[in-house]
């Protein structure tokens, strides 16, 4: 309850914004925090909520991510991927041409900064595309399904865990069509998940009738 009350405070408060400024804290928040909404009416706490409110608090507590209108427009109105699931996506396959990086009305002395805080930001990227889809793996009846509905995902999260700290985050996300490919099947993750409830049921009853003839 407390949480939907600090959602709908920043929905009422950006509400009464500008339309000057098209920043990532502006526009492509209250995209966010109506996405938030939505999954709180269904009561969904699942692999979507847990990214979405990763994205929220990040960007509600900084000023220093701002992204080009054009991609909040396209996160914002995509009929493919929610706002949250659009973000991770231009993130890491965009990466840092996703950013508005004009810094004429930053003063020069805090642009490092801000480069810094977008910089480190972007890097944890690949741990939350990990996460996401290790949640979206636990919504689903047996754990090898995911990577067998999507055979682009085999060793992309050994290759995180392993390599991060001697790769830098470029190098990590570097197969952009596989990460495409990725998204792209997600869009049907319902249907993964209604085949991999059917494969277990199936899996089970073999597992019955074996046990059944040995008795």
């Amino acid at each position: 309850m407390i949480r939907h009350s600090f959602m709908a405070l920043i929905l009422t408060l950006l509400a009464g914004h500008t339309a000057e400024v098209y920043a990532a804290p502006n526009m492509l928040l209250q995209c966010l925090a109506k996405e938030e909404e939505r999954l709180h009416k269904k009561e969904q706490q699942n692999a979507l909520f847990r990214l979405n409110q990763e994205f929220v608090n990040e960007l509600a507590s900084s000023n220093d991510i701002n992204l080009k209108k054009n991609y909040v427009d396209q996160i914002c109105s995509s009929r493919d991927f929610t706002p949250s699931v659009g973000l991770l996506r231009l993130l890491l396959i965009k990466e840092h041409e996703l950013y508005d990086l004009s810094l004429s009305g930053v003063d020069a002395s805090m642009r490092p900064f801000k480069m810094g805080y977008i910089n480190e930001f972007q890097k944890q990227v690949p741990r939350m595309f990990i996460q996401y889809l290790a949640g979206l793996q636990s919504e689903l009846a047996t754990p090898d399904c995911l990577e067998k509905a999507i055979p682009e995902l085999s060793g992309f999260s050994e290759k995180i865990k392993y390599l991060e700290e001697e790769l830098s985050t470029h190098q990590l996300i570097t197969q952009k069509n596989k990460i495409e490919t990725v998204f792209n099947k997600l869009k049907n993750f319902d249907s993964i998940k209604k085949n991999c409830a059917i494969i277990a049921k199936k899996r089970l009853n073999a597992l019955k009738k074996k046990q059944n003839s040995q008795l």
